[in-house]
């Protein structure tokens, strides 16, 4: 197992790969692959919960056996899907899958022929089919924003340097809970790009079928939508997040943090001056500075679950979920020292702005206050800004 440090930098880099997929298998793949060689399991699959309340087996990759199903591998599944609930109602416990998806919340098996308390009668079925011999599982939910399980991720038989099968370790859980959370925005990102898309190829089919008047209520349907989904949710003079949007992300990954138990950083960014930056070129010039700096820091952050958003005036706010305050001080001084070299040219002006950036990491716990993250950052902003601004200062009181 590679150290804390090590790992959560993995968990960053496969955060933007994930993002970077352009289909949903290869997604999948990339998902079910990373987690079985972050714990070297043997064997893995990746289940989605499908409109019949089942587990559908979507990718099955078995080592050992040098089995490959689903997803790019071009071999149809052949293992059959599990039920959720059974006829009487009551949910279904008698598969390993299904008991996470139903309890919501991960499974750790050591020995499941050994292990009494647990019913079997899944893996046997699946070992039965597939001619292998399960051992150890390690089994996590795959959940989106409203905190419903939309999957499963199963990791089978921790194999060991002597390649000997044993145990999931305990510092195991919380990394491949951390990469569920990832994939699970990944995945919500992806059904929501590719039902866009299917529904933009639809629209374009029904152009020439369709009357004049109902292209035209569509164009004004369409165009109404975006307008809304900007007023709420994007800064209209920056171009970024808005304020209300921050807000709500922040209290969903507090939450899913605590849950979770992994650690957040926030940063607050405010730009340097920028009164005289008005007064000198005029506020035209000065909300066309405010919108580069903006579109500049958002550039800086690519993963999924990451949020830049606009705070208010000429400050900036930036919720990294994962980020340790190492990676967190690291990354701040690459977006202060990009900002000093950036060439900003605002109303035919060319303007020299810097930032002063606080930063605090936290592990949410239960009983503590969110705000204490928004307030520490602000206070360690407003240090960076009394000892000379256009720099970085981190509130290291963990």
């Amino acid at each position: 197992m590679k150290t804390d440090a090590d790992a959560y930098r993995r968990l960053i880099d496969i955060g933007i790969a994930l993002s970077a997929e352009k289909d949903i298998d290869s997604l999948l793949e990339r998902i079910l692959a990373e987690a079985k060689t972050m714990v070297s399991a043997d064997a893995g699959t990746l289940y989605l919960v499908n409109s019949h309340k089942q587990l559908k087996f979507t990718i099955v990759l078995i080592d050992k056996l040098g089995i490959s199903q689903g997803g790019n591998s071009g071999v149809p599944i052949t293992l059959p899907a599990i039920d959720l609930i059974r006829e009487d109602g009551q949910p279904q416990m008698t598969h390993i899958a299904a008991m996470c998806a139903n309890l919501g919340k991960p499974l750790t098996i050591e020995d499941v022929y050994k292990q009494a308390e647990i019913d079997s009668t899944g893996a046997r079925k699946f070992d039965e089919i597939t001619g292998y011999r399960s051992q150890s599982f390690l089994t996590v939910p795959l959940k989106n924003m409203a905190d419903e399980t939309i999957g499963v991720l199963q990791l089978i038989n921790a194999t060991e340097e002597n390649g000997n099968i044993g145990p999931f370790s305990n510092e195991a859980i919380p990394l491949i809970e951390a990469l569920a959370s990832q994939a699970s925005v990944a995945l919500e990102n992806r059904h929501l790009l590719d039902a866009q898309s299917a529904m933009q190829k639809r629209l374009e089919q029904e152009v020439d079928e369709r009357t004049k008047e109902l292209k035209n209520a569509l164009a004004k349907l369409s165009k109404a939508h975006i307008i809304l989904k900007d007023l709420t949710t994007i800064d209209p003079v920056t171009g970024i997040r808005n304020r209300q949007y921050f807000e709500d992300v922040f209290d969903q990954e507090w939450r899913r943090a605590i849950r979770q138990h992994y650690p957040i950083t926030l940063m607050l960014l405010d730009i340097d001056f920028f009164k005289q930056v008005n007064d000198t070129y005029g506020h035209l010039a000065g909300d066309e500075c405010l919108a580069t700096v903006a579109q500049a820091i958002d550039s800086l952050f690519n993963r999924p679950s990451d949020v830049v958003a606009r705070y208010g005036g000429e400050e900036f706010v930036v919720i990294l979920p994962y980020v340790e305050e190492e990676n967190s001080s690291h990354m701040a001084e690459q977006v202060r020292a990009h900002i000093e070299r950036s060439k900003i040219v605002a109303d035919g002006h060319e303007i020299k702005v810097t930032i002063s950036i606080g930063s605090v990491t936290m592990l949410p716990k239960e009983g503590m206050n969110q705000r204490e993250l928004i307030s520490r950052a602000d206070k360690a902003m407003y240090r960076a800004k009394s000892q000379g601004r256009n720099r970085v200062c981190v509130d290291s009181e963990v």
